[in-house]
């Protein structure tokens, strides 16, 4: 199925590429973190087609260091969806103008798997990167980065941007004005923050931030990545976590107020082995894996099943919104297994693999009956062979 969705040339200009589409007929672009997930689950078979995947990544990278969230190597976004994109143009742009959550460090160092050339290969790009996303994305300097558009977190619709968004929500009319807005200050987030109050500092994009820094640090032994690393894990912990819910939640616009609501986000801190015991198995034990909230029969709800806007089945427009998702069991099955709750990471595992069976390797599951829904071949849902 992967090579299926493999596509491989050279642009006009002479620059190769090679990548997995996330979906042929339905998301035929590359997309920045469905690549590393791709990746990931690449080298199991083809350690050579992973790493071309992550350098096709790195070669759309801007001279500054963003990575694109979106990138049409073998041609621009059609009419009809081209105004979806989040571009410095609405049409004719080799790539968008904003970026997603940054997994690209953890997806090196996993495929590089000790392989020190292919390291110092990603040094410098993945250095250019992790310094554009501190300098241009901390604006108030806390050690959190800030999201300015709902997709850039691969969340586009997820309720807990209700709240921030609204009428401008990824699935609304007004969208296309938040887009807008954004290009004419040239996606400026310093512009943004200081005007506006639709941005916010995503829980789940900084948990990965500081993974994807601790691995940099690894692979390159600098400390100011594993300082970074740290800076972002304690104002999680001092910013983000509530104490009397036992969850993380994002901080949203200029008065950075916490968004209540919860969704997988609010556990994604889990995958951070540097954050208390204690804090770890909160999540765990009052809320993964409390059939009331997150301990579905199948894999991991994108929405607590408690909260009022949890829908688990099929939404046109919106689908963070209650389906179980392949990739986020990949983020935090290996936490579980690593605190010991071995079985219960088993559980889920088994609940996927035999959706996928059944159903397919489709873009998100109902995680109450393990159906199908969403694109069909879906790429990162691929990350069950790997767990």
């Amino acid at each position: 199925m992967l090579r299926a969705g493999w596509r491989q040339g050279r642009r006009a200009d002479g620059t190769p590429y090679g990548f997995t589409c996330p979906a042929p007929r339905r998301y035929p672009h590359q997309w920045y973190w469905d690549s590393c997930f791709h990746a990931i689950v690449w080298r199991r078979f083809d350690p050579g087609t992973a790493r071309e995947e992550l350098r096709t990544l790195v070669r759309a990278m801007s001279p500054e260091g963003l990575v694109p969230h979106t990138v049409f190597w073998s041609g621009h976004a059609r009419w009809r969806r081209a105004p979806f994109y989040a571009t410095a143009a609405p049409f004719g742009s080799f790539a968008t103008a904003h970026t997603q959550t940054p997994v690209l460090g953890l997806a090196w160092e996993l495929v590089a798997d000790g392989d020190g050339e292919f390291v110092r290969e990603g040094l410098e790009p993945l250095a250019r990167h992790y310094d554009w996303l501190d300098r241009e994305r901390d604006p108030d300097g806390d050690g959190l980065i800030a999201i300015l558009l709902p997709d850039e977190s691969g969340l586009d619709d997820s309720p807990k941007y209700d709240q921030v968004y609204r009428r401008m929500s990824h699935y609304r009319p007004g969208y296309f004005w938040l887009v807008e807005r954004h290009r004419r200050r040239g996606y400026s987030s310093h512009a943004m923050v200081e005007r506006f109050d639709h941005h916010l500092e995503d829980v789940l994009v900084n948990a990965i931030y500081a993974l994807s820094l601790r691995a940099l640090h690894r692979m390159s032994g600098e400390p100011r990545f594993l300082r970074r690393a740290e800076r972002a894990e304690a104002a999680l912990m001092e910013r983000c976590w509530d104490e009397r819910r036992g969850l993380f939640f994002d901080l949203a616009t200029r008065s950075e107020r916490r968004i209540d609501v919860s969704t997988w986000s609010s556990l994604a801190p889990l995958i951070l082995p540097s954050l208390p015991e204690d804090v770890r198995r909160r999540l765990v034990e009052e809320h993964l894996l409390d059939p009331r909230r997150y301990g579905a029969p199948v894999g991991i709800p994108s929405v607590s099943m408690e909260e009022p806007s949890f829908r688990a089945g099929f939404d046109r427009f919106r689908c963070w919104r209650g389906p179980s998702w392949v990739n986020t069991a990949w983020l935090l099955v290996t936490p579980l297994r690593e605190l010991g709750y071995g079985d219960e990471a088993e559980r889920i595992v088994r609940s996927l693999a035999a959706a996928v069976d059944r159903e397919g390797f489709r873009e998100y599951y109902n995680p109450l009956t393990g159906k199908g829904h969403g694109a069909r071949d879906f790429g990162w849902s691929t990350l069950v062979v790997d767990l």
